[in-house]
């Protein structure tokens, strides 16, 4: 019997429909980390960086009535059992911090962070190392941090920096706690404060939306909800994209994991400003932990993001935190080599001058150079 035009189709049509099966099935069944293996962004390093140090010489650019303080070297905490207490003005080696800055020097140097010659210092050390941004920490409009950024943004042009910066909004404060009725004011008119002053200038980070065709400033977001609530955000966002402002937000969610889909919705990027508490306790699950937050932040199509970070003690502001120890270099290593396997798109440095938290990469008494010239093969390893 001769089969008709339409049972031919048929056959036809149910073949193509079992290849559509199948082909779909393997998609389904293939390992998540080769379905979301190709990284959405092109490779950029970041470093956390801290705006925050000041000694008693005056700069330009400081925030009118410090510049003669002393700030954050000295930082003490009286209250605490046993106090922490520190006086550097007496004794340059008493700092709130575990390792002791020199600034290109033999000595204990305890810069200021508008000084221009110690902004150039790390610029240079950071450009050559490979590093592109300096993340840098923004606790709201005209407060010192503020300033300071404003010079590093500044001098980065002027001199002809190949880096771009960035702000690492400080969300964990009282301005923007859930109960304080201008919450959402507040993240609104500091976001749009970013991006409205910084935004377009020749050396802030932007990042090109494929969607729209335009630029978008990006603003790293750290511990999102510790004061505000999601629906927070979502009514802060509403009312930037009312103005038609449209930053590029990359959320710390704490901990190396698949986001949620509260940190997916409001965010355009997933990081974690600090893996402490999964190297310290965990270290053999960094690497698929840190593949989980990748293949999570892809799958929804959000840029990734891995930390990476050279040792941790804090024991010179606060007690009780564990203390992750360098290991001569091999924690620093072993953070890179995950960061590398883990396929992200961008790897972030914790930190540059955390100095508090003894996470710094800039040179110390301590440590030289170490860091930084460790740094310049995995940055090339990275983007290669």
């Amino acid at each position: 019997m001769t089969k008709s035009p339409r049972n031919q189709s048929t056959k036809v049509a149910t073949i193509l429909g079992l290849a559509t099966v199948v082909a779909f099935t393997l998609i389904i069944y293939m390992p998540t980390h080769l379905r979301y293996q190709k990284p959405l962004y092109q490779p950029r390093v970041c470093a956390f960086y801290y705006t925050w140090y000041g000694n008693a010489t005056a700069y330009y650019g400081e925030l009118p009535g410090t510049e003669n303080l002393l700030l954050h070297w000295g930082e003490s905490h009286p209250d605490l059992d046993p106090p922490i207490i520190h006086d550097p003005l007496s004794d340059p080696w008493d700092i709130a911090s575990a390792q002791h800055p020199t600034l290109n020097t033999s000595n204990v140097t305890l810069y200021d962070s508008c000084d221009v010659d110690a902004i150039k210092y790390h610029l240079d050390l950071a450009s050559g190392a490979g590093i592109d941004t300096f993340i840098c920490t923004w606790w709201g409009p005209n407060e010192p941090e503020d300033y300071k950024f404003r010079q590093v943004l500044n001098i980065t042009e002027r001199d002809g920096y190949p880096m771009e910066h960035s702000v690492y909004f400080e969300s964990n404060q009282g301005s923007y706690n859930k109960t304080n009725p201008a919450c959402v004011d507040n993240l609104y008119q500091h976001l749009k404060f970013i991006v409205e002053q910084y935004g377009n200038h020749s050396n802030f980070l932007r990042i090109d939306d494929a969607s729209t065709g335009k630029e978008r400033p990006v603003i790293f977001v750290y511990s999102p909800t510790a004061k505000a609530s999601w629906q927070n955000w979502t009514d802060a966002l509403s009312l930037l994209h009312g103005d038609g402002l449209y930053p590029f937000l990359i959320g710390d969610i704490g901990n190396p994991e698949a986001p949620s889909l509260e940190e997916t919705r409001i965010f355009d990027g997933i990081h974690v400003y600090n893996p402490l508490g999964l190297y310290a306790n965990e270290p053999s699950k960094a690497l698929s932990r840190f593949q989980e937050l990748v293949i999570g932040s892809r799958f929804s199509g959000k840029l990734a993001c891995t930390t990476v970070l050279p040792g941790y003690n804090d024991t010179q502001v606060r007690h009780g935190t564990a203390i992750l120890e360098r290991e001569n270099g091999a924690t620093y290593n072993t953070t890179w080599e995950v960061a590398l396997e883990s396929n992200c798109d961008w790897v972030l440095i914790c930190t540059w001058n955390e100095w508090h938290e003894g996470s710094e990469i800039e040179p110390s008494y301590q440590n030289g150079t170490y860091y930084v010239d460790a740094t310049a093969p995995f940055v090339s390893a990275f983007k290669s």
